[in-house]
């Protein structure tokens, strides 16, 4: 009997078991039959409770000026002290030869020598220009000395030969009675003949003044490229002496780790010395690529660091990166690279190594005063940036210029008033509720086999028109 039990108690689990999967799915079927009766009360009434009425105010805010510093986040570390390179001059050679160099570990001041050139090759260039130049003031001087002798001698020429044509037309014999026609006929000779030495001597006036003029200008041109090299010879003399921008400690700038030397030959721009400033840090510092759109030379940085945690640093940006790139291998983030320097270090530079990591913040405006509001209270129509300010019962829009901004906060320089009152949004524009289809969603579900409980949630979006 006991035997009989034990088996016979499995199938009565079984049939328990169907029988609740029956009663289940029996109430999941009463609850789509009840959701599907009442579907349209359920949607006005969820309508009725998110719809705003037409008593709904608009947020206003009254604007007082006051200032404002738009900052972004970065991190970073120290990268050693601040150093200057001081750059060989370009100069027309191509290259200059070292003639004497100061001493690696010296301090220098602002002015001082740090390296000479050799001036052989500028001193002979300039002497050489210098006598070409004068040999051009001695050309010139004779060739004026001579076009005034062609045009004297020219002069009585021409007056010869007008002489010579007057009086052969007034002795010019023309009665056949008294002269043969040979005597006739050779006086018209020879008045044609002085006529054309009259003619011909007047052209050649006009020439010999434009051959004058063109060597005028030729020994113009001549003098101007000496007297242009000359000024290029003195300015290469006296860039000879390489000077020290700034106060320092003289570093040389080894090439393949060679010391530089005396007589070795540095080309425009190449770097021998660099200055290192002792009282100045410079900094790496590392800014989001979303943060880094305005990231420019020279604006402000502050800086705070571990090992010196009750103190800030201030110093501004010497360059920036134009491309984004990410720190570590694979990372999604990328950041903006810009090199820092920091002037207020002071006593602390004893406490301070490189490679210490830091945190800080670049400061990319500064307001002394100005509007500060929610980015929703500015609305941009047709490029122009537009607030509602209220007029009594009414709103009327006005343009105003606004300035760098956050993602939150919007920043107005001009177009209004302190004190004026302002919508915190769009006044004119309505929000629409949006509830979804519970009858698509219904057969969507019935189609896909889920029923009221494998379907999505019932989701609501709010429009704003």
């Amino acid at each position: 009997m006991t035997s009989k039990s034990t088996a016979d108690a499995p199938k009565r689990r079984l049939s328990g078991g169907r029988i609740a999967r029956l009663v289940g799915l029996l109430l999941v079927v009463v609850a789509v039959v009840v959701a599907l009766s009442y579907r349209e009360e359920l949607r006005g009434r969820v309508t009725k409770a998110f719809v705003p009425t037409d008593e709904d105010p608009v947020p206003v805010a009254r604007l007082t000026k006051e200032p404002f510093r738009l900052t972004v986040p970065a991190i970073g570390e120290i990268v050693g002290l601040g150093s200057t390179p001081v750059p060989t001059p370009n100069t027309r050679s191509g290259s200059l030869k070292v003639a004497w160099l100061i001493q690696e570990g010296t301090f220098v001041k602002a002015g001082e020598t740090l390296i000479r050139y050799d001036s052989t090759d500028a001193r002979l260039n300039l002497e050489r220009q210098q006598n070409t130049l004068d040999a051009n003031q001695e050309r010139s001087k004779l060739t004026t000395d001579k076009q005034t002798t062609d045009e004297k001698v020219l002069g009585l020429d021409r007056q010869d030969a007008e002489m010579q044509y007057d009086y052969v037309m007034t002795v010019l014999p023309e009665d056949e009675t008294i002269f043969s026609k040979w005597e006739i006929i050779e006086a018209k000779i020879d008045a044609g003949f002085a006529k054309e030495r009259v003619t011909f001597l007047n052209n050649k006036g006009k020439t010999q003044k434009r051959i004058a003029r063109s060597d005028q200008q030729i020994l113009a041109i001549e003098r101007n490229q000496a007297q242009a090299e000359i000024g290029v010879a003195e300015q290469t003399l006296n860039s000879l002496e390489l000077k020290a921008p700034s106060a320092g400690l003289v570093l040389w700038r080894r090439d393949h780790r060679r010391d530089p030397q005396v007589g070795d030959e540095s080309f425009g721009g190449q770097i021998l010395v660099e200055i290192v400033d002792l009282a100045v840090l410079q900094a790496r510092v590392y800014v989001l690529e979303r943060d880094g759109g305005h990231l420019a030379k020279g604006q402000e940085v502050v800086i705070r660091l571990d090992a010196v945690p009750e103190k800030e640093f201030h110093g501004q940006i010497r360059s920036a990166s134009t491309l984004a790139a990410a720190l570590e291998r694979n990372s999604p983030l990328k950041y903006f690279t810009c090199d820092a320097q920091i002037s207020d270090a002071g006593a602390d530079l004893k406490r301070i190594r490189p490679g210490m990591s830091l945190k800080g913040e670049v400061i990319l405006e500064k307001y002394d005063k100005c509007f500060v509001v929610p980015a929703t209270a500015v609305t941009t129509k047709e490029k122009n940036d537009l607030v509602y300010v209220q007029q009594g019962s009414d709103f009327k829009a006005k343009t105003v210029k606004t300035g760098l901004s956050t993602h939150g906060q919007a920043v107005i320089l001009t177009g209004v008033e302190d004190g004026d009152v302002i919508a915190l949004r769009n006044p004119f524009e309505t929000r629409k509720l949006t509830l979804p289809d519970f009858s698509k969603a219904s057969a969507g579900d019935r189609r896909g086999g889920r029923g009221m409980g494998g379907g999505p949630p019932m989701m609501i979006r709010m429009d704003r028109r």
